[in-house]
């Protein structure tokens, strides 16, 4: 893998060596799992850094300051670290699946990439809304992502909740959203779903995602009215399932 330096971030490159096949993850199906499990939570805290600094995406002060790829970079390898104390920059010392370290290492990449992606418009200090929230970040990390890996990911959501159309669930998604909405459980990262599907030749995961405070200001009250993004606010309360991070990988 090559890298290259974009924006004063140093971001890799794929190189003529095909990395990913369909068959590299057969017969592993506790390595895949974890490794699903690992995908969603970095994809996840990816959002979650977006969501933070929202103010300043949005409304920069007069100083300059805007949100950048480095600024990203140092608070996403903190949240995922924090989150799951793996060092993003150390993978080949960290004792998870083999599988899992140039998989985390690509969707690192892609998702800065994707903060890189935005950054014109986040300079012009005059546009209220920059089209960078954590929905529009996590649609175009799994994107990028997906094309180069050839591995399922995405975000979706419950049908009633649908926005963007890619995110519309698949029979699967369908079904386990609705289990994880009638959980008890209003924790961010509870109720996770993994399993073994389709007879063995693949596994599953889904991690919820809930409401939390900042969410409120696009997803909460008042119902019906129309936030900055222009939708229609759904009147959610923090802690409501909003939907998922979902992640399919082929063991066969």
């Amino acid at each position: 893998m090559r890298r290259r330096l974009i924006g004063g971030v140093l971001l890799a490159t794929i190189s003529a060596v095909t990395l990913f096949t369909p068959y590299m993850f057969a017969g592993q199906q506790e390595d895949t799992l974890e490794t699903a499990r690992l995908l969603a939570s970095l994809l996840d805290s990816g959002r979650v850094v977006v969501a933070r600094h929202q103010d300043l995406i949005n409304t920069p002060p007069q100083d300059g300051t805007t949100f950048t790829t480095a600024l990203f970079e140092e608070d996403l390898l903190a949240e995922f670290k924090q989150r799951t104390n793996i060092d993003l920059k150390r993978l080949e010392d960290s004792q998870i699946p083999s599988m899992a370290k140039p998989l985390l290492d690509q969707l690192f990449q892609d998702s800065l990439r994707t903060i890189e992606s935005f950054q014109p418009v986040l300079r012009i200090p005059a546009m209220r809304y920059k089209g960078l929230i954590p929905a529009t970040f996590g649609t175009e990390a799994a994107a990028r992502f997906q094309r180069h890996t050839g591995i399922y990911l995405k975000q979706t959501a419950p049908p009633h909740l649908i926005r963007n159309q890619k995110n519309t669930p698949d029979d699967y998604e369908a079904e386990t959203l609705a289990r994880m909405a009638e959980s008890s459980s209003r924790s961010d990262h509870d109720g996770t779903v993994g399993e073994i599907v389709e007879g063995g030749a693949a596994v599953r995961l889904m991690l919820p995602l809930r409401y939390g405070k900042p969410c409120l200001a696009c997803h909460g009250e008042p119902k019906g009215e129309r936030d900055v993004s222009g939708y229609r606010r759904e009147g959610a309360k923090e802690g409501d399932l909003g939907g998922a991070i979902s992640v399919r990988i082929s063991l066969k």
